[in-house]
């Protein structure tokens, strides 16, 4: 696959997980089908293969948070296969969720600051405080809704 395509590809995947996530951590908080977090664990699959893919010469944070992502998932699918998500399992799974949409919506955002022009003027390294206050928020965000998945699963 050329680069072009393989960008196109991931991108795209990032973003149908990322809302997929988002999805299936509702589904923690309102009766809605399961269905969405096997749909949300084979996208984010898929954006953790693809992104590997990538020809890279070191570990970048992108690298470093695929594989926080690629541990997540194979603890996710341990809870889950390997546990049934009895006891402890459910929660861990549960948080697996928002721990990996969080690291979906952490890409997102640091990629948005180094792609969009308005972004870049406000962050150019990305280490400005618009970019930290940026992050912050969406941790903020995500830990909340961990702390509240984490106490409702």
């Amino acid at each position: 696959m050329d680069p072009q395509t393989l960008t196109l590809v991931h991108t795209g995947l990032s973003f149908l997980a990322l809302a997929f996530g988002l999805v299936a951590i509702g589904a923690y908080f309102a009766p809605t089908p399961r269905l969405w977090t096997v749909v949300f664990i084979l996208c984010q699959a898929l954006v953790l293969g693809t992104g590997f893919l990538f020809p890279l010469p070191a570990v970048t944070p992108a690298v470093a948070v695929g594989i926080l992502g690629t541990l997540v998932l194979i603890g996710m699918a341990v809870a889950r296969y390997g546990f049934a998500l009895q006891g402890i399992w459910a929660r861990l799974f549960a948080l697996g969720i928002v721990l990996s949409t969080f690291f979906q919506a952490f890409v997102t955002m640091a990629q948005a600051f180094t792609k969009l022009p308005e972004l870049r003027a406000l962050a150019p390294t990305g280490s400005e405080p618009p970019f930290a206050l940026a992050e912050a928020v969406v941790l903020g965000i995500f830990a909340i809704t961990g702390w509240r998945v984490w106490r409702r699963a």
